[in-house]
């Protein structure tokens, strides 16, 4: 598997949200891409479930790339929720 600079990784993560904001808005879904962090958890739990699934019985090499495909995925989803209900930043100290 190839890194990736930290540049990278959030050009990919923005394309990910880029996509989510155009596939589920105001527009399309009755929530309005609203979510409790309940909802948000449970989303992302699903799609972690379901990476370790291929993981588990999937060849790496066949899995890899599904499971950084959900990796993205799962990542953004945090971000749409930290952009939704606050994004408390590290307190270092």
């Amino acid at each position: 598997m190839a890194e990736a600079t930290r540049q990278e990784v959030y050009e990919a993560i923005d394309s990910e949200r880029d996509y989510q904001n155009s596939r589920w808005n105001e527009n399309t879904t009755t929530s309005k891409n609203k979510h409790s962090l309940e909802e948000w958890y449970t989303y992302m739990e699903d799609y972690i479930d379901e990476a370790q699934h291929v993981l588990s019985r999937t060849a790496r090499q066949d899995a890899d790339p599904i499971a950084l495909d959900i990796m993205r995925k799962v990542i953004a989803m945090g971000v749409c929720a930290l952009e939704e209900h606050g994004a408390p930043k590290r307190d270092v100290g």
